[in-house]
């Protein structure tokens, strides 16, 4: 008579969902001329430029909407008004950024906080509370 055992197999966690496609990341990797380490996870490779464009529109969609819901206060006029340079400290270390501004000065980002409003701590980013020279 033979007996077969039920073996049990390990089962594997479920692995988390991907925040990217795969071929997103392949065009950016594209654009990767050298494929060391710096060139893909230093602060001058895709990671960090990834970081500041991500930042910057991050910003840009915070005026936008700051725009936005002053003319719906009835409050016209307030348009954009080019960017400032910014130096912000991220848990990685500083990042140059470029702030949107308008023209009457009264966006104030959430993200990075405003240095004429003091420094602000972000669960993101916090303030380096200077301009960048």
């Amino acid at each position: 008579m033979t007996e077969t055992t039920n073996m049990t197999k390990k089962s594997k966690k479920p692995s988390p969902p991907k925040l990217f496609p795969d071929e997103l990341i392949d065009q950016l990797l594209a654009q990767v001329q050298n494929k060391d380490a710096e060139s893909i996870l230093g602060e001058s490779g895709v990671a960090g430029l990834l970081k500041k464009q991500l930042a910057e529109r991050m910003l840009a969609a915070e005026l936008t909407h700051h725009l936005t819901a002053e003319v719906g206060q009835g409050k016209a006029g307030n348009h954009r008004n080019g960017t400032s340079p910014k130096t912000v400290i991220t848990p990685n270390g500083e990042l140059n950024l470029d702030i949107p501004r308008d023209r009457q000065a009264t966006f104030e980002p959430q993200l990075v906080g405003n240095t004429s409003a003091g420094c602000r701590d972000s669960t993101i980013m916090s303030s380096a509370c200077m301009r960048a020279a």
